[in-house]
């Protein structure tokens, strides 16, 4: 039986390790009823962190079985980011920093031209920026457009898919920064806070060009 942990933790945690279970494939392992285990199915369901598949049998009721969402999967922490700084140490090591500085290189211009596609150079600075935080927003950067004025336009990014690697070398920050400026349409764009540097956000500030005074 699972007792030390919360049934919600425990329910993902066996749905992680099992891949799929029916409801009375988890009471199996839970100290609660049938109508509990389905009451926290119900709840997980609907944060979308569990799916359900329903599965016809030869006799009897059809049975649900259910599953982690990659948002479940989300949830439980993985040692990728370990696994990139150490292969990267390893080109280093024997291709030299230059290597390691076109790799970036070569990823900002891939996602240059996706965002390309998003972001177009008629549109108004602001509406660029807004955009911006939609598309890092996909990617997993937790951004937020924070602040507009006449002179400035701000926005901010909470999460950093990339923090482990960022933390050890600068290139990666140096590229996001290039790409903001081209896709953006303008040198005014700063960076004033950094994940990598120990701040809460990478917040960023883009000056409006067209107000700044001659």
């Amino acid at each position: 039986m699972v007792k030390e942990m919360s049934t919600r933790q425990a329910i993902l945690e066996l749905l992680k390790k099992k891949k799929e279970l029916s409801v009375s494939g988890l009471k199996q392992f839970l100290d609660i009823t049938e109508m509990a285990v389905r009451k926290h199915l119900v709840k997980l369901e609907g944060e979308h962190l569990i799916t359900s598949r329903t599965v016809r049998q030869p006799m009897g009721r059809p049975v649900i079985f259910y599953s982690l969402t990659k948002e479940g999967e989300k949830l439980f922490p993985t040692n990728y980011d370990v696994v990139a700084v150490e292969i990267l140490r390893d080109i280093q090591e024997s291709m030299g920093t230059d290597a390691i500085d076109t790799l970036f290189e070569n990823r900002e211009k891939r996602m240059r031209k996706k965002y390309v596609r998003r972001i177009f150079e008629e549109d108004p600075l602001q509406e660029k920026v807004k955009e911006l935080v939609n598309v890092q927003n996909e990617s997993g950067y937790m951004a937020e457009f924070t602040e507009s004025d006449e002179d400035e336009i701000s926005f901010a990014q909470y999460n950093c898919p990339i923090a482990a690697i960022a933390d050890r070398y600068d290139k990666p920050c140096d590229c996001e920064l290039e790409l903001f400026k081209q896709v953006l349409g303008t040198d005014q764009v700063k960076r004033v806070t950094c994940i990598a540097k120990g701040e809460k956000s990478c917040k960023y500030v883009v000056k409006q060009t067209d107000k700044v005074e001659s």
